[in-house]
């Protein structure tokens, strides 16, 4: 019973000790309007701050480059492709005959894996002409296969993957399309 009692005068007498300490800190502060400075007149409202009174501006410039060719870069070199010293002129020759910079090493990818698979001695990496042709450097090679796809190939509307096959690969065709399978693939990969 003695319990009951104590917790019964505590539930009475902590809210009314409550009451009358918060009434009374009322009374004794009233609440009083914050007056707002101003530095100008005309402006009303404004707060003193310790700002400086002009800010002063931080001026760069940034320099962004073409993202492409290191893509390339990066691919040929995770591949350890014999074209990866040509990554920049891969993406020169794809730039210069208005090429998808992806294309020709989607190409080398599928027909002789970067160039790793290629007849010895032919730098024909991306099967051209059934690999019959022999070129004289990869410099050559590159700007002719890439001036021949222009020509041959985008200049006469076959600009997809699908579109090239069809003239690039056409046994792929009735293959159902492995070698333009095999391209967007690589594409992919190269994004």
């Amino acid at each position: 019973m003695r319990k009951f009692i104590i917790l019964l005068t505590f539930l009475i007498l902590t809210p009314l000790t409550l009451g009358v300490s918060l009434f009374t800190l009322a009374q004794i502060s009233p609440p009083t309007q914050a007056k707002v400075l101003s530095a100008d007149a005309s402006l009303p409202g404004q707060l003193y701050a310790a700002l400086p009174a002009e800010i002063g501006s931080i001026a760069s410039v940034v320099e962004t480059e073409d993202a492409r060719p290191v893509i390339i870069d990066q691919y040929l070199e995770k591949y350890r492709s014999p074209l990866a010293p040509y990554a920049d002129f891969l993406f020169q020759m794809s730039e210069k005959y208005g090429l998808d910079y992806r294309l020709m090493v989607a190409i080398a990818q599928c027909e002789s894996n970067l160039c790793k698979k290629a007849p010895p001695g032919s730098y024909n990496c991306w099967g051209f002409e059934n690999g019959a042709t022999q070129f004289l450097s990869w410099e050559q090679a590159i700007e002719q296969v890439a001036k021949t796809l222009k020509e041959d190939y985008i200049d006469q509307g076959l600009t997809t993957p699908e579109e090239i096959m069809t003239k690039y690969a056409p046994p792929s065709v009735e293959k159902g399309g492995p070698w333009a399978n095999c391209v967007k693939q690589f594409f992919q990969e190269l994004e």
